[in-house]
């Protein structure tokens, strides 16, 4: 057997370092973070200024776990220098988009090219003349950049399987015809850090180990 190659650890592409699946965890938090300047006037008024940003942060709480079950979360911690690396979350897709859009395998591409700040994108390959092709709330990634955008209402098809998605923050990067959504029956992959430099977990009398964590959404390096 070879020698392991732990060059991926230290690589500024961080597609090789996945936090561990393992365990699935038994509840998700999810915080959605989007910074609005306000100010209250002499009437008592409003005035509001969204800043455009736009971030995602979980915390992940685990059923109890055996030290053998544990381990690979503290390495895996340790491995990032707390904070100092980032590295790739697999979001169950479960916990996170509808239960018809969890069965959907197709392949939805970009009907066009769209610039950054854009906030809605035609995608083909949903089934024709669909009241509801996509659900509001439901988490989606475009195939040339790593920000996970919310999906901020419900969208319908015409009679070719295209629907228009609104979702929130517009582009943070533009794209082009090629460009396809992440494949909805399959884990979202959300590029992260770890929201803190300590990890922490107990362990009980029967030897089981209780732990939760926290991430944040990075999408660069």
């Amino acid at each position: 057997m070879a020698i392991t190659d732990y060059s991926y650890l230290d690589a500024a592409d961080a597609t090789g370092r996945v936090f561990p699946t393992t365990t699935k965890p038994s509840r998700i938090q999810v915080t959605i973070d989007q910074p609005t300047l306000v100010s209250t006037t002499n009437s008592l008024t409003s005035q509001r200024r969204s800043l455009g940003a736009h971030r995602i942060q979980l915390e992940y709480t685990y059923p109890p776990m055996s030290a053998d079950e544990m381990q690979p979360f503290i390495a895996f911690f340790n491995a990032m220098q707390g904070q100092g690396k980032a590295f790739k979350l697999n979001v169950p897709k479960e916990l996170i988009n509808d239960t018809t859009h969890i069965a959907d395998s197709s392949t939805h591409t970009s009907t066009g090219s769209y610039a950054v700040g854009v906030r809605e994108v035609t995608v083909d390959g949903f089934g024709n003349n669909l009241s509801t092709a996509i659900k509001g709330g439901n988490f989606i990634q475009f195939s040339n950049h790593d920000k996970i955008y919310v999906v901020a209402a419900d969208g319908g098809s015409d009679g070719s399987g295209n629907c228009k998605i609104r979702f929130e923050p517009g582009l943070i990067t533009a794209i082009t015809s090629s460009e396809t959504l992440n494949t909805f029956n399959q884990d979202i992959p959300m590029h992260a850090i770890f929201a803190s430099d300590k990890i922490q977990f107990d362990v009980n009398s029967a030897l089981l180990y209780g732990f939760k964590i926290n991430f944040v959404e990075q999408w660069t390096n």
